[in-house]
């Protein structure tokens, strides 16, 4: 097979490699194997399960230092939120450790930080029970004997009057604190369990306690429970350990209690200083791992990536042998890193070397690409993976792309909307791509490069429609058409000769060529915008142009597969495959294209005067399939027998195309099959001739048993079958699929039109209909300014450019690619440590 013309048109030039080196050096080899990143490493033990190969354990180990590290970063993620200054440590540039040292220091790290943990969440409940019953204690006696509660109890609670509650000899009661969020459902349990036998008071705490489990913020309420029968109180302190409600011992009026108080501050402030020595010693641990987590996150994703190769690899006592796909301008490079990895593990005993391997097929497709083109190429990726040196459509959907985008979305406003977004984009690249961004946005900023095209060619089709968000202006001066308001007006600003071909057609005159005018120097003339037809000539003018652009298109498609034929040196599939495709298509759509270019190129005036009208090109081309051979009514060159003439001939080359695509393929594989039979046959002959020699032997028949030749013959009859079915589905799909790509190529001009005249209604009813009914307040052209704003972003800005993104990704992947890629090869999947670090990483600290 050629290798040649690497890059972006074809594939990279690959070469099968395999490499020898000692075991000593196998770590090193792959570790700067993988820092060059430009080799696929093959399994060379498919048949070994993952559990019996050599480095199962270290891969274990390396998933377990993941773990212990998904923990520290986690600890870290949660000690950044209280501690903001975190975010500002930079890391250190100290030595990288190796696995060996890496794993005790980590398991040391975590079982330091779990008893840190342990230990904190220890002292914080021993803190929230103590300022717990000191918030008790500070209540006023009042909250405990019941004074005034006549407002404040319930209405449903039975009991007695309320100057019964204040004698508190003859009550018992419970003093607690619970969260606030749970009084409502404390207050109906208890009253369901004592039967309305109680009485509650409640009071918020002043501040705020930090939850031990989450380490939220909660509000409490200080409560006491007034009840009369100690079986109820065993109730309520059952239920009070249900809702996590602590009670606290509490006597009313007591000296003792002043004392107690005055013990529980001296405790708590002893708890504080021991929180705040274990907080400084936690942040200067987090510290610490701050400084150094993104160094061991890289060694651990480095070795354990290295170990998974080394899986791959085949162990033959101190040899090692390792087979890979590779660029064939990065051999040096590989031999280089050989020799280098050698001379640094101090492995001389043997030399390593690299052999190429030849004849091995296929051979996985490697595009190299940049930030631009990469984005292009994952596209069409989308939709196959390129075979091996097949032409790669990246090359011309980097600018068909955007520019049939641009046929659709064609607007000076939009365009200019999108590129400005593309352009943000692009000058906060390096910003952006060190943030998580949202899901939706990361996708847009990804393809930023596309939509700056896309933007671009926008307006570019906006200058030619002369579409400015629903508007037409003039930006190259005087426009080419008149539109005269009488006759009067006629004769004194439209040549003579526009004016009389109106003037005979019509009866009056709507629309002539300025006296001395010259065409509108690019793009529709804006004087359409002032027509009441201006809707059909912007239908017919984009119609017509969707129509040419499609067949074009396609056209091209089938220039690449030639291309293709004869890099693969496929000549039969040239005469007899596409050629009679290049037939069909010109001779029918490709010369409705041709009719469209010669209709806009005739002067209809002249003709018209001979009573000679313009054909329609729907009937012309109807005819030319159901009506062959006929003469039209209305002829569009030289003569109606001459276009006749040319539409018969166009018609029988058509036809004839049709079995020149679904014969000679299929039959010609046939003869190729059988003469390698018969070539077979004769090769057993001779050996069996010399066998008789040797042996001396004259009565044994030559060539093969009948029962090999049936079953060779039954082989090849299957093979065929599956040859010919194929050449017919591609010869209908073919045939059919010219007239279903032609018409779906119309999706450009229906597009086109309707985001068209979406934009002049949104211009014209959202914003003009407001500012004519605005008496000079200004308010309605406001909120008509707003709601014109609103839709145009999100109607024309998102949607449509949705919608047309999508119609033209369908016109590359089906209407165009089909013409000539194949998609079905072998992607270049290297290994490459750099790569799987930005993975890992995740776009740096994700704390």
């Amino acid at each position: 097979m050629p290798s040649s013309c690497s890059g972006l048109w074809r594939s990279e030039d690959m070469t099968l490699v395999q490499l020898h080196f000692q075991r000593e050096a196998a770590h090193d080899v792959v570790l700067r194997l993988g820092r060059l990143g430009c080799v696929q490493f093959l399994d060379m033990n498919p048949s070994v399960s993952a559990f019996q190969r050599h480095f199962t354990h270290d891969l274990r180990r390396c998933e377990e230092m993941e773990r212990r590290l998904r923990f520290l970063e986690e600890q870290l993620r949660k000690e950044t939120a209280r501690h903001a200054y975190l975010h500002t440590v930079v890391e250190s540039d100290t030595a990288v450790d190796t696995l060996d040292t890496l794993e005790p220091r980590l398991e040391a790290l975590e079982s330091e930080l779990l008893d840190l943990s342990a230990k904190w969440t220890q002292l914080l409940s021993q803190r929230n029970s103590l300022r717990e019953h000191l918030e008790i204690l500070s209540q006023p006696s009042a909250f405990f004997r019941g004074e005034g509660v006549e407002a404040e109890a319930p209405a449903w609670v039975s009991g007695g009057p309320a100057e019964d509650l204040g004698r508190t000899g003859r009550l018992q009661y419970l003093a607690g604190i619970l969260r606030t969020d749970r009084v409502a459902l404390f207050e109906r349990l208890l009253y369901r369990s004592t039967r309305g036998n109680m009485l509650l008071r409640t009071s918020p705490c002043r501040d705020l306690y930090e939850d031990p489990e989450t380490g939220d913020l909660v509000e409490k309420t200080v409560f006491v429970v007034f009840l009369s029968a100690q079986r109820a109180r065993d109730k309520v302190i059952r239920l009070c350990e249900s809702v996590q409600a602590p009670l606290y011992p509490y006597t009313i009026d007591s000296p003792a209690e002043a004392q107690n108080a005055a013990k529980i501050q001296a405790h708590l402030e002893d708890i504080e200083m021991t929180m705040t020595n274990t907080e400084e010693h936690r942040v200067r641990t987090m510290m610490k791992i701050a400084q150094e987590l993104t160094q061991w996150k890289r060694t651990v994703i480095t070795e354990k990536s290295v170990f998974g190769i080394l899986n791959l690899l085949s162990f033959k006592g101190q040899t090692v042998v390792a087979e890979g796909w590779a660029p064939t301008d990065q051999l040096d490079s590989i031999r280089s890193m050989l020799s280098e990895a050698e001379r640094t593990s101090g492995a001389r005993q043997q030399s390593s070397f690299m052999e190429r391997i030849s004849g091995v097929e296929p051979c996985p497709t490697h595009f190299r690409t940049n930030k631009f083109t990469s984005i292009h190429q994952s596209i069409v990726e989308s939709y196959g993976i390129a075979r091996y040196k097949e032409i790669n459509p990246t090359s011309f959907s980097i600018i068909t792309f955007p520019f049939l985008f641009g046929v659709m979305y064609g607007d000076i406003g939009h365009g200019i909307l999108l590129t400005l977004l593309a352009v943000v984009f692009i000058a906060k690249e390096k910003e952006l791509t060190k943030i998580n961004l949202n899901e939706i946005i990361e996708l847009v900023f990804g393809g930023r490069y596309v939509l700056l095209l896309m933007g671009l060619f926008a307006i570019y089709l906006g200058f030619l429609y002369n579409d400015f968000f629903g508007m037409m202006i003039a930006p190259f001066g005087r426009p080419f058409w008149y539109f005269p308001e009488n006759g009067a007006d006629a004769v004194k600003n439209c040549d003579p000769g526009y004016v009389v071909f109106y003037g005979a057609k019509a009866g009056l005159t709507r629309g002539c060529k300025v006296q001395g005018g010259s065409p509108y120097i690019f793009g529709v003339d804006a004087d359409w915008a002032e027509t009441e037809n201006k809707l059909e000539f912007m239908n017919g003018l984009k119609m017509k142009m969707a129509v040419i652009l499609g067949v074009g298109q396609m056209m091209w498609g089938l220039v690449l597969q030639l291309l293709n034929h004869l890099f693969y040196k496929e000549h039969r599939h040239i005469w007899f495959g596409l050629i009679p495709e290049v037939v069909f298509l010109g001779c029918t759509f490709g010369y409705m294209c041709v009719m469209i270019v010669i209709k806009c190129l005739v002067d209809w005036t002249a003709r018209m005067n001979e009573k000679a009208d313009p054909p329609s090109l729907l009937e012309t081309m109807t005819n030319f399939f159901l009506f062959p051979f006929t003469d039209p009514d209305k002829y569009l060159y030289v003569s109606a027998p001459f276009q006749n003439g040319v539409q018969s001939l166009l018609l029988i080359l058509a036809v004839l195309s049709v079995p020149m695509m679904l014969v000679p393929i299929p039959y010609l594989e046939w003869k190729r099959r059988k003469a390698r039979r018969m070539e077979g046959y004769g090769r057993i002959h001779e050996v069996l001739e010399s066998i008789e020699l040797h042996h001396g032997s004259s009565g044994t028949q030559a060539g093969p048993p009948s029962s090999g030749e049936d079953h060779s013959s039954g082989h090849a009859s299957e093979d065929m079958s599956e040859v010919v079915i194929k050449q017919v589905i591609h010869t209908i799909e073919y045939v059919l699929g010219c007239v279903s790509n032609t018409a779906s190529y119309l999706r450009l001009w229906a597009l086109s039109l309707a985001h068209a005249e979406l934009s002049e209604v949104f211009w014209n009813f959202a914003w003009m209909k407001p500012l004519t009914w605005d008496g000079g307040s200004g308010l309605l052209a406001f909120v008509g300014w707003g709601i014109w704003f609103a839709v145009t972003i999100g109607v024309l800005g998102v949607m449509e450019s949705l919608s047309a993104f999508l119609h033209a990704l369908r016109l590359h992947w089906v209407e165009f690619q089909n013409k000539f890629y194949y998609g079905d090869g072998v992607p270049f999947v290297p290994y490459d440590i750099h790569h799987l670090l930005s993975q890992g990483l995740s776009k740096g600290r994700t704390f």
